[in-house]
């Protein structure tokens, strides 16, 4: 498997990808994981489908802008961000980031993507007590066709000392 990207001719260094950092990461924090592969997908949802993957057990996750900071919440794909909830429970208010925001912080991920390990790019995260109650977790890969499966009794090591709670909701039906 090839996880250096092309490097343009004016870069002196090769630039690593998303899931070989992602990998490096879990390496040396000693987190043992498989990766899965599945057919290109553009959502958490698609994914989880395609992937045949519970929507329960697929992380999924979404930068949020605060007063002053960028954080990335971590919910599970069935379940979507309750930004009133997680405001009171961090003291912040936040909202959501747009797509030039996740490009420009992620540059390594394929466009769109939100990795399920921004602690990896040493990016501040919360992540929602909900991620707990499955056997295991899929993570994002950073390109919109691999996963990281993970055993959830790793998730607080994953995680580290980021702060969590619960304020998912359920995801609301938008009707077409």
């Amino acid at each position: 498997m090839d996880y250096i990207e092309t490097c343009p001719l004016f870069c002196k260094e090769p630039i690593m990808n998303a899931l070989h950092r992602m990998e490096r990461f879990l390496d040396q924090h000693m987190i043992p994981f498989d990766i899965i592969a599945h057919p290109h997908s553009h959502t958490s949802v698609e994914t989880a489908r395609m992937a045949g993957i519970p929507l329960n057990r697929m992380a999924k996750g979404v930068l949020l802008n605060g007063v002053g900071c960028q954080m990335v919440a971590m919910v599970p794909a069935d379940q979507e961000v309750h930004l009133g909830k997680l405001g009171l429970d961090q003291g912040v208010e936040f909202s959501l980031a747009d797509e030039a925001s996740v490009s420009s912080l992620f540059k390594e991920c394929d466009p769109g993507v939100v990795p399920d390990l921004p602690n990896a790019w040493g990016v501040e995260m919360v992540w929602d007590d909900d991620l707990m109650a499955q056997p295991d977790v899929y993570l994002e890969g950073g390109d919109h066709e691999r996963l990281l499966h993970i055993e959830t009794r790793y998730l607080r090591e994953v995680f580290g000392d980021a702060p969590h709670c619960h304020f998912s909701q359920p995801r609301m039906k938008h009707v077409a």
